[in-house]
């Protein structure tokens, strides 16, 4: 008898503030509301998931003596660390199946290291769809790495909002009305340290001052005595709690040293990335502002929930042209998607376009 199922691989993840646990546990939520059975190959130490090799014998045992995972459906998030050495077993127990990875990250174009290019290009190969940010990543996959399978473009990544009540509606932050006669609060969560946000440092080192705009901080990594009076410290919370503390008129997005350019590694890769904050962003509400050569911009154009800007020092000009009516339209698009994004329906439509198929 052949059976036939869809599984999914439990994800390696820091139990911490990382955004990136926040990503994939998510979709693990996604894959438990869409009934998948689970495969856990990692047991749980203090904040890490530790893998498990007797986990791993017990499934490939089981592989070997009947046809239980043989013709069914597999999901795979990358990032486990082991990627190289799992994909290919999977690719075995599940010959038969689609074999789908959800994309976090291609170290290739994120750190264009030669190791990185052979391992993704040899993980990538063992699964029939891939899952990825953009359209941009989707023609890396193809031309540099040589993925062979379907491609889905995921655009956004879902940021399900769960409370005590598990109704993420009941839980608002105090909305800003338009500063016709005030600042901008333009909000900005992360590592707020100098390897990650080096401009911010930038901003507090040479005093900079904006006429139109203060940025609100939320994350780890700047000290309160760095900051001058355009720059307001909020502090950290978990990223499950984080939505319902951001106040502010729009999300930026923005990354690297400078202020007036992204560039280098951190340039590239906002080319072929969907930042998780994008998502964070969109469940407070925040419209969003973003480098205009980086790929989610495309995705703010698509939706209509924001701007792009080339420099940041063309932000306060830009502020001062903005109605209105004109940042209301893209608050009321924001809002409608928020609720797509914070019940995980984005991730879902694909899957069951994968299943489907």
């Amino acid at each position: 008898m052949d059976f036939k199922k869809t599984y999914y691989i439990s994800a390696f993840f820091w139990k911490n503030y990382n955004a990136a646990s926040k990503a994939k546990i998510d979709v693990e939520r996604i894959f438990q509301k869409m009934g998948f059975d689970s495969i856990d190959l990692f047991k749980d130490k203090k904040n890490i998931r530790v893998f498990s090799i007797g986990k791993l014998f017990k499934l490939i045992f089981t592989s070997l003596f009947s046809k239980k995972y043989r013709h069914s459906d597999v999901f795979f998030q990358n990032g486990t660390g082991i990627d190289f050495f799992l994909a290919p077993i999977l690719k075995f127990i599940f010959r038969k199946g689609k074999r789908v990875i959800v994309i976090h990250d291609v170290e290739t174009i994120r750190l264009g290291r030669k190791i990185d290019f052979i391992r993704e290009k040899s993980v990538f190969s063992k699964f029939t769809h891939a899952v990825c940010h953009s359209q941009q990543m989707a023609n890396f996959l193809r031309e540099e790495l040589g993925f062979k399978g379907t491609i889905h473009i995921l655009g956004l990544f879902d940021y399900i909002l769960e409370n005590k009540l598990n109704d993420y509606k009941d839980l608002k932050v105090e909305e800003l009305q338009f500063p016709n006669n005030d600042k901008f609060s333009i909000v900005y969560a992360g590592n707020l340290s100098k390897w990650k946000s080096g401009f911010l440092h930038k901003i507090s080192e040479d005093n900079l001052l904006f006429k139109n705009y203060r940025l609100v901080l939320y994350g780890k990594g700047f000290d309160e005595a760095e900051k001058n009076e355009c720059l307001e410290l909020k502090g950290a919370f978990p990223p499950d709690e984080l939505p319902y503390h951001l106040q502010g008129h729009f999300g930026l997005i923005w990354d690297g040293d400078d202020i007036d350019k992204i560039s280098g590694s951190v340039g590239r890769y906002l080319k072929y990335n969907s930042p998780h904050k994008a998502s964070l962003y969109i469940v407070s509400g925040l419209p969003l502002i973003c480098w205009k050569e980086a790929a989610v911009f495309e995705t703010i154009k698509k939706y209509n929930i924001g701007f792009g800007i080339d420099s940041l020092k063309d932000l306060d000009e830009k502020l001062s042209n903005i109605s209105e009516q004109e940042y209301y339209v893209w608050k009321s698009n924001t809002i409608k998607l928020k609720d797509k994004l914070a019940q995980g329906k984005n991730l879902e439509e694909i899957i069951r376009q994968i299943l489907r198929s």
